[in-house]
């Protein structure tokens, strides 16, 4: 992949971020366990840190297509266990409108290890992608955010595989 041309960049980067905020936003909805929320909510901040560094330099669109970074279609359908009924919205319903089942019927199982890895192999490709993207940047402003970004990523980054390590542990 050819780094984007330098006008481009930040608001590739910009998209990338908004993207990790509409993903993880989207998961911690539907996740069941309050640990996994916790999870994908403090990912969604992360990302929040992300878009006011770039936000301010990235105005305007982006002439080429920020990559898909996050795993969206699994997070697209919603399926009633109980019943299999699928939908696609953003929004648990309260009960299935085929079963009647109760909205936790809707609601995904992640395991907090799971989540912690999802977080840090989405993060992993979005500083990489970051950091090609910046690569023909020559603006000092720009330059400096960019950095600050690939800080926010590799904290977040450092953070999950403390955790996953934590948990492969056993000390919960």
């Amino acid at each position: 992949m050819t780094p984007p041309p330098q006008s481009d960049a930040l608001r590739q980067a910009a998209q990338v971020g908004r993207d990790g905020i509409a993903f993880f936003r989207r998961a911690n909805r539907l996740a069941s366990d309050p640990r996994v929320k916790f999870i994908f909510g403090r990912a969604a901040e992360e990302y929040e840190g992300v878009l006011k560094v770039l936000g301010p330099l990235a105005k305007g669109k982006a002439k080429g297509k920020a990559p898909t970074l996050f795993p969206f279609e699994d997070y697209e359908k919603l399926e009633c266990y109980v019943c299999g009924y699928e939908t696609e919205t953003d929004e648990i319903p309260e009960v299935c409108p085929s079963c009647g089942a109760a909205r936790y019927a809707f609601e995904k199982e992640v395991s907090q290890d799971r989540a912690w890895d999802l977080v840090a192999r989405t993060t992993k490709d979005v500083l990489a992608f970051t950091k090609k993207a910046g690569a023909g940047v020559k603006d000092a402003k720009a330059k400096e955010a960019l950095a600050k970004v690939a800080g926010i990523h590799k904290g977040l980054l450092g953070e999950a595989q403390e955790e996953r390590a934590r948990l492969e542990g056993g000390t919960s």
